[in-house]
């Protein structure tokens, strides 16, 4: 008979043995009933005669044994006997245990012939209907159920899982470079018998998922232990096995299925990625049931093995918090690659991206990608950020329709700039031999008579920009001391200018009480703000994040509550700021630095009648009595600024009066001041104690408040010269359409 009989088949025996027992009228339904039919049925009446047996014979004797001992009754359907509901139920049981969806007729005798006590099962053997007979029968359809079984489960798996040696196969995955050691540890933990699922944790960007992806390669090349050569590895998809899940156990059904499928293929290895997020998936808001909870019990038995990744963060949160979870996984630690061997994956993928984006990637362009990412994106983890310096540079050349199709140092430093915002120019040794010396004499030209605190701050600078400087601290950490209106605050604007820096400035004064520091570093636990995605973490720590090449001025820091400056030590020390919720901001590129009135009013006590070294004194004092022992230790440089004396407030007023042309510009306007003007302003805008300040003061009540009036009421103001000149110990401004000669 044919070793693919359907179930419309088994349908039409059925139906004929019912149609017999009803047309006799019989009151009930036997399985003699069902065996006169299937004698009927063709090709099992043909394997039977092909074995001698007289199939006529047989079922005329079935036929008269039903018709002389079946009760009959007049009216209502006949009611299937207890052994027939037997038979049925062995058939079924009997196809399920065999992996097979359909039934047959043969599964049908060989349920009758284990009847026995029934009539049925006593004229098989009467007429020589041996279970052999159909034993190659059985042995062909367990073949093809098993082949059946397979493929079902690969059908159920690719479903919702992505398979990784295919992928690998064609091509699409690259091959992992230098984790010899991970891989191994890997390999180990999967040749267990029991508890074989590896849990790798590491920090984002170190190749965690590198290494599975890896590991499918190199099962595909044969390149692993003998127990995991026949090995596939599918990557399940969570968000896909959870889509379109609308009714209550559906999710459930489909993880049933799938963890079915990997036990019965049984060389199934389940790949996890972002294992947290078995936490919770799947599971109802009144729920404890969801993936995690599911899979526990097969992941103790091994029936299946599974290789999970996740973040430390995550695994903090998660795996360390569900112990029985924990305790079904060995975790392998995946650390950041060093320098070496992050150039040796670079090297190693190289090929693949030059085919991919059709460039050619010079040696050194690898090894400016690996310096560059280490030294300023600290936030990031090798050897992703190399790889994605590479791949971004690759992709700017690939867009562009010209020019020379090669990567290098230069296209490198190019891109690392527009990542961090960092210039171009800082990042280059040839540039930096140009450009950098000009930077000192820029903003001396700005910051008047404080060449001396100009000097200490831009040669920490220099140690940094030619590599000298400590991995582990920032660029320099400077207190500025000195009365105010000397330039502190203005030497840190003209830094950030000239060296292309943004500046962030935190006012100190704001920061008076002990609590406000959870304003720089974020609210502790259990307070306001902590789970507040905006404020945690606090200002400081959100800045430097996404701006880590800056100026960092604390202005007047004697006006901030002394432990709010201890804040800084870390700064100082580690170059690393950590918030109140963990997250850790890197200042290694930062020039910090701190303004101080302190001392300012003794020195200014002491300098009536005394000698001008006293001054130093107090100021020391002051520092000494404010700040603490390790924090002065920590200090770069402590920068006194010295007074403003008279010849250099002339230039601080012809400044002023720069700035204030720059203004008049776009009225065709200009501002002219006589060397008289100047020695007024001088005279009455000059304050040794109190520096620039007054100045700008002066210039706006005698200069700016006139000149407005002038502007909007006077219309030979308009595009013309302005002359400011002194009469009467006052300044007067009269219009000219000329300049004088002086």
């Amino acid at each position: 008979m044919s070793t693919h009989n359907s179930s419309g088949d088994i349908e039409k025996v059925v139906k004929h043995a019912r149609m017999f027992a009803m047309q006799n009228h019989h009151q009930y339904f036997t399985v003699e009933h069902l065996l006169y039919s299937m004698l009927l049925e063709k090709n099992f009446a043909t394997k039977l005669e092909k074995t001698g047996v007289d199939v006529s014979q047989m079922t005329q004797e079935v036929q008269e044994y039903i018709l002389s001992n079946t009760p009959v009754k007049t009216s209502g359907e006949p009611k299937k006997t207890h052994g027939l509901e037997r038979v049925f139920n062995r058939a079924f049981t009997q196809v399920i245990f065999s992996g097979r969806s359909n039934m047959t007729v043969v599964d049908l005798y060989f349920s009758i012939s284990n009847e026995a006590h029934s009539y049925a099962a006593y004229f098989l053997k009467k007429y020589g209907v041996e279970k052999e007979i159909f034993a190659n029968v059985k042995q062909s359809e367990s073949k093809n159920a098993l082949q059946q079984t397979i493929s079902i489960a690969e059908r159920t798996l690719t479903e919702y899982c992505s398979n990784l040696n295919e992928l690998a196969e064609n091509g699409k995955i690259d091959p992992v470079i230098g984790r010899e050691t991970e891989l191994a540890d890997v390999a180990q933990v999967l040749a267990r018998k029991t508890k074989c699922n590896v849990l790798l944790v590491g920090d984002s960007g170190v190749g965690k998922t590198a290494i599975a992806e890896g590991l499918a390669v190199n099962i595909v090349n044969k390149d692993v232990p003998k127990f995991l050569q026949n090995d596939v590895i599918y990557s399940l998809n969570i968000g896909q096995l959870l889509a379109g899940t609308k009714y209550r156990g559906e999710f459930e059904e489909r993880l049933q299925d799938i963890m079915s499928a990997a036990t019965e293929l049984g060389n199934v290895i389940l790949f996890i990625d972002e294992a947290h997020q078995m936490h919770g998936a799947g599971g109802g808001s009144n729920s404890a049931v969801d993936l995690s909870n599911m899979m526990k019990p097969a992941l103790a038995r091994g029936d299946f093995k599974v290789i999970a990744n996740t973040t430390w963060e995550e695994y903090t949160k998660h795996f360390e918090k569900d112990r029985s979870l924990m305790r079904r996984f060995n975790r392998v630690v995946i650390e950041e690659p060093s320098r070496d061997t992050t150039v040796k994956i670079l090297t190693g993928l190289k090929s693949i991206y030059e085919k991919f984006h059709t460039v050619k990637i010079a040696d050194e362009a690898i090894t400016e990608a690996v310096d560059l990412s280490m030294r300023y994106q600290a936030d990031k983890r090798l050897p992703d950020k190399a790889i994605d310096l590479i791949d971004s540079a690759c992709a700017l050349r690939r867009t562009k329709s010209r020019g020379s199709r090669t990567i290098n140092v230069t296209q490198i430093r190019c891109e690392l700039s527009r990542m961090t915002g960092i210039p171009e120019s800082q990042l280059g040794t040839e540039t930096k031999k140009t450009l950098l010396p000009d930077i000192a004499d820029n903003v001396k030209a700005k910051v008047y008579n404080q060449d001396s605190a100009v000097d200490a701050v831009l040669d920490r600078v220099w140690v940094s920009q030619a590599g000298l400087k400590a991995d582990n601290r920032p660029v320099g950490s400077f207190l500025f001391l000195g009365p105010t209106g000397t330039g502190k605050t203005e030497l840190a604007k003209q830094l950030a200018d000239k060296l292309t820096m943004k500046m962030l400035r935190f006012d100190m004064s704001e920061y008076q009480e002990k609590h406000s520091i959870s304003r720089l570093i974020g609210a502790p636990p259990g307070y306001v703000g902590y789970e507040d995605s905006n404020l945690a973490g606090g200002l400081l720590i959100s800045e430097v994040s996404k701006q880590p090449h800056c100026i960092i001025l604390f202005d007047e820091i004697e006006k901030a509550h002394p432990d709010v400056a201890q804040v800084l030590l870390q700064v100082m020390d580690e170059g690393f700021i950590t918030g109140s919720n963990g997250k850790r901001a890197d200042c290694r590129q930062c020039i910090l630095i701190m303004t101080s009135n302190l001392g300012a009013a003794d020195s200014e006590k002491f300098n009536i009648g005394f000698a001008g070294g006293q001054k130093t004194d107090a100021v020391d004092d002051a520092v000494k009595e404010f700040f603490r022992p390790e924090f002065r230790n920590r200090v770069d440089a402590i920068v006194t600024f010295n007074k403003l004396d008279q010849k250099t407030i002339r230039q601080i007023a012809e400044k002023f009066i720069t700035d204030l042309n720059v203004q008049l510009a776009h009225q065709d306007s200009n501002v002219v001041v006589t060397d008289a003007a100047y020695d007024w302003l001088v005279k009455h805008g000059y304050n040794p104690s109190m520096g620039a300040r007054p100045m700008a003061r002066c210039i706006h009540e005698n200069i700016k408040v006139p000149l407005a009036k002038k502007l909007l009421f006077d219309k030979s103001a308009n595009h013309a010269s302005i002359i400011v000149d002194v009469s009467d110990n006052k300044l007067t401004l009269d219009t000219r359409t000329s300049l004088p000669s002086n």
